[in-house]
């Protein structure tokens, strides 16, 4: 029976619950639950792939939760999953059975390539389904915002119009068009506006390539700048987190929430930022600081914020974000359907399957 060693993250630990026999019931059940909004039949789907995928299905699956964890299971592992976690030399030294190592994004910087390739072991990226829905979630929201479909829906009198704010009246038809007789201000197009990524990563990445359909100017901020041949492949500037919020029309946030991330983003960056600013969160609430987007809501500084991740989950009837007109919140739902999830599952399991044959 073949050793799988893997980090374990929320997501990636689902192997456990597919491929190994031992794992924790509750663990079984709970993953059954977590996938029955789409897929009430997990756990028939799961034996499935357990007959279709017989070099990896059973397995010892081995869940590692720091890089000194995940390096002490190494002489035992024939493949190993990372999202983040480091595989160079120091880890290939002491993995002697190792046949397989399957990265769980596109970013490869925390795999030695060249060292995996000298000891004839394949190192693979992963395009996860999921990321894709999170990004479109994430444009969805930009877009919504944009265009104000949200703080219009159903407005569609002129009484039902002036009772929430807006100037609706008709234009004079002998001499000019009708449209936007409703008189709906700021609405922003996409083309040539200039989107700001804060970390340009596997789900940020996949933004940039969409704005750039949208002819978007794409600029980005992370912890360190890509190389010159990723930033012309996804047509996008490096600049600090300061210039970032100072030139972009919209900023789209897609870090890891970390020590180093949290409330990465303040007063400083809202209060300088560039007048109506559309600002979309789908990574993690505690990137922003709380106060300092109310506040900056408050100003009128911001066009609009996009929520998908919240401060508080479930939230409560009154969050404090919910009056605003301007702001639009959906309940956690980036990821899409569980069958994103169910296709990630076994496009790896199928690499690993292979990998160690």
């Amino acid at each position: 029976m073949p050793t799988l060693v893997i980090q374990n993250d929320h997501i990636i630990r689902a192997l456990s619950v597919i491929l190994d026999p031992d794992c924790d019931p509750e663990r079984v059940a709970g993953f059954a639950d977590y996938y029955s909004v789409d897929m009430p039949e997990f756990p028939q789907w799961c034996e499935e792939i357990r007959k279709k995928y017989p070099a990896v299905a059973p397995s010892n699956v081995v869940l590692t939760n720091s890089q000194e964890e995940f390096r002490a299971a190494l002489p035992e592992a024939d493949a190993v999953v990372v999202e983040d976690f480091l595989v160079g030399e120091e880890e290939l030294a002491v993995a002697p059975n190792l046949k397989f190592v399957q990265n769980f994004r596109t970013d490869m910087r925390n795999i030695d390539e060249s060292a995996c390739a000298a000891r004839n072991i394949p190192a693979v990226p992963f395009h996860r389904t999921v990321n894709v829905a999170v990004g479109e979630h994430a444009f969805s929201l930009m877009m919504a915002l944009a265009k104000k479909t949200v703080e219009t829906n159903k407005l569609l009198t002129i009484e039902a119009l002036q009772a929430e704010g807006w100037p609706a009246r008709e234009y004079d038809r002998r001499h000019t068009a009708n449209s936007n007789w409703a008189r709906i201000s700021g609405v922003k197009n996409m083309f040539g506006s200039t989107l700001g990524i804060v970390g340009l990563g596997s789900v940020g990445r996949y933004v940039a390539n969409w704005a750039n359909a949208f002819d978007m100017e794409v600029i980005y901020t992370q912890r360190n700048q890509l190389n010159a041949e990723l930033e012309s492949e996804f047509n996008a500037r490096y600049v600090s987190l300061n210039e970032l919020f100072e030139q972009s029309d919209f900023v789209s946030i897609h870090v890891p929430l970390n020590d180093s991330t949290k409330g990465l983003i303040g007063a400083e960056q809202l209060e300088n930022a560039k007048p109506g600013i559309v600002i979309v969160n789908i990574a993690r609430a505690d990137i922003v600081q709380k106060d300092a987007l109310l506040a900056a809501l408050d100003s009128g500084r911001i066009g609009g914020v996009g929520m998908d991740v919240h401060y508080k989950e479930p939230g409560d009837d009154d969050d404090p974000f919910l009056p605003y007109k301007n702001v639009v919140m959906s309940p956690h739902i980036a990821i899409g359907s569980r069958v994103n999830g169910s296709v990630d599952m076994e496009a790896m399991i199928a690499n690993i399957s292979n990998g160690i044959k």
